[in-house]
């Protein structure tokens, strides 16, 4: 009858690429990987989770008011005087003024508490005690190399201390004593420690001196401000940090002092004012005195009380002429002042406005306006902000316009004094006419009202100037002292439990892929199939048995089940049930193929089926060893010519088969498998028995299987599951292939009880494919893999 040739015809139906139950089957096998790493993840989070601290924001509010003046009833010209511009009161400015490096700086000196870190370190938190220290220290002197450096304080309850340093390499045995209340001196520091708390016993604790520098680039990296609401003028100050108390105090004094610059560069305008009219009073007033003596003695020595109507109308028109004069001479002096001002004094503060001394010149007081701004807001940067850079810039633009300005009106101002001084000679000349005596009385009354007049008007402007002084108030006000409006990191510790768990499962899952990845050997039936050009006739299960009678001694297992499957294929295979001849090889030497043989043989026995063992591993027979059999003769013996066939065919007890062992090893084990008497044999003994295993040596190994083969009906290459390599493997089924071995199929050996779960489903599905279910049978409907494989006795032992 023709052998029936079994393809494979079920890779039609797996699934081809990636296998995703396959890799679940390796994540399963691989379990105790995921706990450890959930537990170890787990572990980490939690003492990550005990340092932490929470992070508070903070907040304080300023109204940005940029519609109010200093005083609402003063004319806008005056206002301009003392330097409020629309611009300077321009929300983004403020922003600025309010971040600038100089304000900063002015808070750090005026909270002297925050030069000083004091530290309270933990076994997990490290807490800064801001307002909460049981010590005050008092420094008088800190050298430059102490700065940044953590001191640790060690706190005697006999009202001691001891300062050191941890790190050794900063100050070697750097360690000096101390007590409560005295001061302390040190080529480091001078300084005194004061016990606030007077219940402190035994403690330990740490500080830090900090620089200035390090406090403002500190609080400046941690500054930011927003609008309440789009659109509106009311500016949120935000700090973020694990010390709220520290920062509340900052908001506050910053918003504090914010206000306090704003109304200082106000009345800096204004004294700029007042000091430019106290200056001209000194003369004035000098001049008037003089004035007034000489009316007094002209009337006395000369004994004139009155002057004629005549007169007295030439004294009113050239008094109107001196009044002019003053005025005409108020703007020069001005225009020098402005001049020497812009050469000389620029970085002083505010330029005192023209129209704060009543003279109007509306493009001169646009430019001054202009320079007072960019002044104002350049005053709040420091030169490493690149805004400074570009007022400066302007600056002297604006400087360079106003003396252009000032060149113009000077060359106007001497025309118009020629014109006036024209008509004033007019009036001189009619003067002069008078008697000697009304004219020595006329010049003497100009001169004194003239001065009279002067002086009046400066006392007016003065006193107007340190009216508006007094009732400036900032342009802005504090709307809400800062507080703690929330805690920025509350979810943390949730995401922190959350990454680490997440990083406790990828290790471990990428540790299996790994592993996947880098094995080698044979570890499921995928692997055969992708590396076999053979089909996958059967796999069996790893047992813990070391009795290589499995079958026989657990008929109802899954594992005899699997036998009964192969046993059955190899009967559709061959297409009859008697005289058959199966021949089993493998790779290489371990890969079960004599249990497996073994096993084969028990199985054929079971169904009362003649069945003998043959050992054609001749090189290096197991079959004696495995049951113990001390017998000389054997296959080799036979063949030549030592002893008879039966002499060899042993029959032992409690084994349902018979065994032909190897006999002693020969020195041309090749030529005696190639003998024609082998053939003879095996006629032999298809006429005496229904099934003949044939145990033969790894044709991985030597070509003896290669020979057998010809004898065989079904030859069955043993694949070890995580022992074969699979390149091996692979080349050999590429050869055998070339070779054209005839009927070779493949059978996987020592599937493990969880990758057999993956397995079992599949050589389940095979066995469907084919019609095969031997021994299937249920009071149930049984529809999975898992049932198939537990429908007989429980041999989770075997």
């Amino acid at each position: 009858m023709d052998k029936f040739n079994l393809e494979k015809p079920f890779n039609s139906e797996e699934e081809s690429g990636f296998d995703i139950m396959e890799w679940v089957s390796y994540f399963l096998n691989n379990w105790y990987l995921f706990v450890i790493g959930i537990i170890l993840s787990l572990g980490l989070a939690y003492i990550e989770n005990r340092s932490w601290l929470p992070t508070f924001q903070t907040e304080g509010r300023v109204l940005i008011d940029e519609n109010r003046s200093s005083n609402a009833n003063s004319s806008q010209a005056l206002m301009q005087g003392f330097g409020i511009q629309s611009g300077y009161k321009n929300a983004k400015n403020q922003i600025i003024m309010l971040g600038s490096n100089d304000l900063f700086s002015k808070v750090v000196d005026s909270l002297p508490f925050l030069k000083v870190d004091y530290i309270s370190k933990g076994s997990f938190k490290t807490r800064n005690l801001y307002k909460t220290t049981p010590i005050i220290i008092q420094t008088d002197y800190i050298a430059p190399e102490a700065y940044g450096v953590l001191f640790k304080i060690k706190l005697h309850s006999n009202g001691s201390y001891t300062i050191s340093v941890d790190d050794k390499n900063l100050f070697s045995k750097f360690q000096i004593n101390g007590r409560y209340g005295r001061p302390l001196q040190h080529n480091l520091f001078f300084l005194t420690v004061h016990n606030v708390n007077k219940y402190m016993g035994n403690t330990e604790m740490y500080f830090k001196f900090r620089t200035k520098e390090s406090l403002v680039n500190d609080f400046i990296s941690r500054f930011s401000t927003s609008y309440v609401t789009e659109g509106s003028s009311v500016l949120r100050i935000n700090f973020v940090s694990d010390t709220p108390d520290r920062d509340i105090d900052f908001i506050n004094k910053l918003c504090e002092t914010f206000l306090a610059d704003n109304l200082s560069r106000k009345n800096d305008a204004a004294n700029k004012t007042i000091q430019f009219i106290d200056e001209q009073l000194k003369g004035v007033s000098k001049s008037l005195t003089t004035s007034e003596s000489q009316m007094t003695n002209f009337r006395q020595s000369n004994k004139i009380v009155d002057v004629s109507s005549h007169t007295s109308d030439l004294l009113g028109k050239a008094t109107k002429y001196d009044g002019q004069q003053a005025e005409l001479k108020l703007r020069e002096d001005y225009l020098t002042y402005l001049t020497k001002y812009l050469k000389t004094n620029l970085e002083d503060g505010a330029i005192v406005a023209p129209s704060s001394l009543g003279l109007s010149e509306p493009m001169l007081m646009k430019l001054v306006e202009q320079v007072n701004d960019l002044y104002n807001q350049r005053s709040d940067l420091t030169e490493a902000n690149p805004y400074y850079a570009k007022f400066t810039k302007q600056i002297e633009t604006s400087k360079l316009t106003i003396l252009e300005v000032i060149k113009s009106m000077r060359a106007s101002l001497e025309i118009e004094k020629s014109d006036f001084n024209k008509r004033l000679s007019v009036v001189n000349k009619q003067i002069e006419e008078l008697p000697e005596k009304e004219l020595e009385q006329i010049a003497i009354q100009r001169k004194y009202k003239m001065d009279d007049n002067y002086y009046t008007f400066f006392l007016q402007k003065r006193a107007e100037s340190e009216i508006l002084k007094a009732s400036n108030t900032p342009d802005n006000d504090i709307l809400d002292k800062a507080r703690i409006v929330g805690v920025t990191n509350s979810d943390k510790r949730s995401k922190t439990t959350m990454v680490f768990l997440l990083f406790g499962l990828l290790i471990p899952t990428f540790i299996v892929i790994l592993i996947e990845l880098l094995n080698n050997t044979v570890h499921s039936t995928k692997d055969v199939e992708k590396n076999s050009v053979f089909p996958l006739i059967g796999a069996v299960r790893h047992t813990k048995s070391t009795d290589p009678l499995v079958v026989s001694k657990n008929p109802r297992s899954a594992y005899t089940e699997m036998f009964r499957i192969i046993r059955t294929r190899i009967e559709f295979i061959v297409q009859r049930k008697t005289n058959i001849i199966v021949m089993t090889t493998s790779t290489e030497s371990g890969d079960g193929k004599t249990y497996f043989s073994i096993n084969l043989a028990s199985v054929y026995a079971m169904a009362s089926k003649k069945t003998i063992l043959v050992d054609m591993d001749i090189r290096k027979p197991s079959v004696n060893q495995r049951f113990n059999i001390v017998h000389p003769l054997g296959v080799t013996n036979y063949l030549v010519g030592q002893c008879a066939l039966d002499e060899i065919i042993l029959k032992l007890p409690k084994v349902d088969f018979d065994i032909l062992p190897a006999g002693s090893i020969p020195p041309n084990p090749g030529e005696l498998i190639r003998s024609e008497k082998l053939g003879k044999m095996f006629e032999e003994l298809r006429t005496r028995y229904d099934f003949i295993i044939v145990d033969s040596s790894p044709i991985g190994m030597v070509t003896d299987a290669y020979s057998l083969a010809q004898h065989s009906d079904v030859n069955l290459f043993v694949v070890r599951n995580g022992k074969t390599n699979k390149t091996f493997f692979k080349k050999l089924c590429a050869q055998l292939k070339l070779d054209n071995i005839p009927q070779l199929y493949t059978v996987l050996n020592d599937v493990l009880d969880d990758e057999s779960k993956y397995t079992k489903y599949k050589l389940y599905k095979y066995a469907y494919l084919f019609g095969f279910s031997y021994g299937y049978t249920s009071k149930k409907k049984k529809g999975d893999a898992e049932k198939y494989f537990h429908y007989y006795q429980d041999d989770t032992e075997i």
